[in-house]
């Protein structure tokens, strides 16, 4: 970041169908260098839908993050479709001509990156064809002369092919409003934050990262710090003060909790005798002996 540049501290968080996402890669260095929020990667790649062990942006937050962030204010909640719709319908010439520019830009550079991946190929091709006596090298920059004038003619994202070994056309389609909120900030679709849960809080104010627990069939899994660093220290549930908590469920949890090496932990908010109006945090552990 250049010494210029004012660090970023408030993070754009675009509801979206009804989910929480968070698309630009500094918010999310953001929320989890300084408010304890990592939660989880959904992105994949469109030209490879089905890896799924290394994904990548939006980061999908829990209804609870999404709130907290925007009750610290460091986080602007919006409703991203109606934003970017009636942003491109009402802006002006000036902001249309840089958002057009934006999207040329782009396209530029993806081609850039597509040649400069092609003429890698064709030299390590021409390498192999030395070596086992073909004496007719690839010409990469005849053939991507050859399709220059086809370029202009294309529709604005869609690349044509730049070498012979190009077989498919490459679509450049924006993954966020970027470069339509940087001069719309005092009119984006702020939506009400959804509600949270008190549990949810007492972690996040005690410093613990807390991801989702479903793979541990839990509402959280909890971390003492990165869970790049840390392995969960706990399985937790929230229990609101009048439900009912099963016998089943404290074994079934406890067991499993202690199975995997972490604690089962549950709690919730509770009146305080004598003073209705005020709310008491109370939480337990349970960790299974003799197993």
């Amino acid at each position: 970041m250049a010494a210029s540049e004012t660090p970023r501290t408030v993070a754009r968080i675009s509801k979206i169908a009804d989910r929480y996402l968070v698309f630009d890669a500094e918010d999310v260095a953001l929320i989890r260098r300084y408010h304890n929020i990592c939660s989880v990667l959904v992105g994949t790649t469109p030209q490879n839908p089905t890896q799924n062990v290394f994904l990548s942006l939006p980061l999908e937050l829990l209804p609870e993050e999404a709130s907290l962030l925007v009750e610290k204010k460091v986080g602007n909640l919006v409703d991203e479709t109606a934003h970017h719709t009636s942003s491109l319908r009402s802006m002006d010439k000036v902001t249309r001509s840089a958002y057009l520019g934006l999207l040329k830009d782009r396209h530029h550079k993806a081609r850039k990156i597509l040649a400069d991946d092609q003429s890698r190929k064709v030299a390590t091709e021409n390498t192999w064809r030395q070596k086992n006596g073909y004496n007719a090298p690839i010409d990469l920059k005849a053939a991507s002369e050859r399709q220059e004038s086809a370029t202009e003619t294309q529709p604005l994202g869609v690349l044509p092919k730049i070498g012979a070994l190009d077989s498919k056309s490459l679509a450049v389609t924006p993954t966020t409003s970027s470069g339509l909120h940087e001069s719309l900030v005092n009119s984006l679709s702020v939506v009400t934050a959804p509600c949270t849960r008190p549990l949810h809080r007492h972690l996040q104010a005690r410093g613990y990262f807390v991801t989702p627990g479903l793979r541990f069939g839990a509402d959280y899994s909890v971390y003492p710090g990165d869970p790049l660093r840390f392995h969960a220290h706990f399985l937790a549930t929230h229990y609101d003060q009048d439900d009912k908590i099963s016998m089943l469920d404290l074994v079934g949890s406890g067991r499993l909790g202690t199975s995997v090496k972490k604690g089962f932990l549950f709690g919730g908010e509770i009146s305080v005798l004598g003073n209705p109006g005020i709310e008491q945090m109370r939480t337990f552990c349970v960790e299974w002996a003799g197993m």
